[in-house]
């Protein structure tokens, strides 16, 4: 009995090491000449990270405050992927944006009301955006004209 105790712990000991060792050998290098590492893409990857990071901490932002005319409209704004993405309603509070001049692409609609889009840009040395967005009615169904 303790002859197959002794194994049993041998045999789960052996386990374990290999277990542990298998897991720790599937860990990335960087070695040279080791199958799948690519170390342009590497290269790229990591200029890659560093442009979002210093765009993102060193470009210079402003603040954009979108009003309209009614009020509580919703605020859309079309992102990089071709997405509109809801910002808030009007007034909205401080919006983010780029103030480097490059303009973004803003959209405000309320029920009843037709749509605007806009584009709204800041420059580097301004302290913030303040737009209006009036936004005409809809015609009545009554007044549209379906031909036949």
């Amino acid at each position: 009995m303790a002859f197959a105790r002794l194994c049993m712990l041998v045999c789960v000991t052996t386990l374990l090491v290999v277990v542990t060792t298998a897991c720790s050998s599937q860990e990335r290098r960087g070695e040279v000449g080791e199958i799948g590492f690519n170390p342009r893409l590497e290269r790229e990857l990591q200029a890659e990270k560093e442009a979002a990071q210093y765009y993102d901490y060193n470009t210079p932002k402003a603040g954009a405050i979108i009003r309209s005319n009614p009020a509580g409209a919703l605020v859309e704004w079309y992102n990089a992927d071709g997405q509109w993405v809801a910002v808030g309603n009007t007034p909205t509070e401080q919006i983010v944006i780029e103030a480097t001049g490059r303009p973004e692409l803003f959209r405000v609609s309320a029920p009843g009301f037709m749509s605007q889009i806009r584009w709204v840009a800041a420059t580097p040395n301004s302290e913030g955006v303040d737009i209006e967005f009036t936004l005409d009615p809809e015609l009545p169904n009554e007044r549209y004209y379906i031909g036949d």
